[in-house]
């Protein structure tokens, strides 16, 4: 009785080479049996069939199966027997967030297609479908990459107000004791990038490179300033330090910065800090006219002038609170 001359398994081999690297060499008087099995991901089926064939494309010629030169073929011959295991090439696309090609495999399987492939996975990448699932003929096959990036960005703390009675300030009056400094405050974010692209991020730390200084009001409750029953109309106080002085012609002209003869109501001051002109309210003088000015007056420093000598030493030096008078 005839054998085959094959006794190995024989590697798979892809479908065009079916008819020339697969044969037994036997003569075709030899009627033998053949086992077809053919794998598709649309479904496997099985032939069993007698033929006098060798060729394994006469074979599958005989048994009406269609062969692909994508497909893959092994031959098992054993015992006399001969078994043919085709697995039928299928397209599927592959797409990443820079590619979108398409591929013929004859692995069924998202998982043994990426391995083929050379794909490897980072361990926050997903697959759609999983890894583990099956694919049918053109099916999409998505690898999305993602990662965690961390960023840092600061931003500022808003300072509070505290306000504070003063019984040395006027009803409805107000003076910032110490200005409101903002603090800084660093935010660590981490993102979920997906192909480039933020998609989530969360606040993983923070913390406070500077805190911030409360700014101090002080708001008066001291009655309001009158004089013969009229409430002065005050827009500002400055704390100062007076002299007196008088016009005399022996050592002065008599007039002031501003061109006037110099009496008293009128008072020198620094005009960096009260302009010229201004209208002025002195506890213990009254009313006066910021129209001169003096080598010695500088800062919070105000002369007053008086109509003779006596008076202004008499006056000496005196620190009090000098009213700025609105209109």
């Amino acid at each position: 009785m005839a054998t085959w001359t094959l006794k190995a398994v024989r590697p798979w081999l892809f479908g065009a080479l079916a008819a020339t690297a697969i044969g037994t060499g036997l003569a075709s008087t030899h009627y033998r049996p053949v086992s077809i099995n053919v794998f598709s991901p649309t479904g496997n089926r099985s032939i069993k069939l007698w033929t006098f064939k060798t060729k394994v494309r006469n074979i599958l010629a005989q048994a009406h199966i269609p062969l692909s030169s994508r497909d893959k073929v092994q031959v098992v011959e054993k015992n006399g027997n001969a078994s043919i295991s085709i697995r039928e090439a299928v397209p599927v696309w592959v797409r990443t967030a820079h590619r979108h090609f398409k591929y013929w495999t004859t692995d069924y399987h998202v998982g043994s297609i990426l391995s083929a492939l050379g794909i490897k996975l980072g361990p926050l990448d997903k697959v759609r479908p999983p890894l583990t699932a099956s694919i049918a003929p053109g099916s999409t096959v998505d690898v999305i990459r993602q990662w965690l990036v961390k960023k840092t960005i600061t931003s500022s703390l808003p300072f509070t107000v505290t306000y504070r009675p003063d019984p040395n300030l006027i009803k409805g009056r107000h003076q910032v004791l110490q200005n409101g400094q903002q603090g800084v405050e660093s935010t660590t974010i981490q993102y979920l990038v997906q192909d480039g692209s933020p998609l989530t991020g969360k606040v993983v730390a923070k913390k406070i490179m500077k805190s911030p200084s409360p700014e101090v009001i002080a708001y008066g409750t001291a009655q309001p300033l009158t004089v013969n029953g009229q409430a002065l109309p005050i827009t500002g106080e400055l704390y100062m330090v007076s002299t007196g002085y008088w016009p005399n012609p022996a050592w002065s002209t008599g007039l002031t910065a501003m061109g006037t003869a110099a009496h008293y109501g009128i008072v020198a001051v620094d005009p960096a800090v009260i302009p010229l002109g201004t209208h002025l309210y002195i506890p213990g003088y009254g009313y006066a006219v910021a129209e001169d000015t003096g080598s010695a007056i500088v800062g919070n420093r105000i002369d007053l002038c008086f109509n003779d000598q006596s008076q202004a030493i008499e006056w000496g030096v005196r620190p009090l609170t000098v009213y700025i008078l609105g209109n």
